[in-house]
């Protein structure tokens, strides 16, 4: 998996989060795009103005969105709930995705570390 990808992903996100357009999109609104994985399209229809994730959901890029999706999903299964204790969220949906999507490089860069 490209970081690449994460990266320009925490990216959008973060310019999309400076706006302040977007401060109503909550956590429970987070949490139902994850439940049904679809965070990213769910991202693109809410926040199009401040974010460009047509690489991350190009027709050939299926790989991206799907492992995504999936990522974040078992984050959220491991850790809904409990945003406000491990990240110190407690409000903003767009917070807590930027939070989650360094969770997934934090947990590639584990990976790569243990196998080196």
């Amino acid at each position: 998996m490209k970081v690449s990808y994460l990266t320009l992903l925490i990216l959008q996100i973060n310019s999309a989060i400076d706006s302040g357009k977007h401060d109503s999109i909550t956590i429970d609104d987070i949490h139902k795009a994850i439940e049904k994985r679809s965070l990213l399209r769910y991202l693109n229809s809410q926040c199009s103005s401040e974010m460009d994730l047509s690489l991350h959901l190009r027709d050939d890029s299926d790989a991206f969105e799907n492992f995504y999706e999936e990522a974040i999903y078992n984050i959220y299964g491991g850790y809904a709930g409990r945003e406000s204790k491990k990240w110190g969220i407690r409000n903003k949906g767009l917070c807590l995705t930027l939070a989650w999507t360094n969770e997934i490089i934090q947990q590639i860069a584990g990976d790569t570390a243990l196998k080196n």
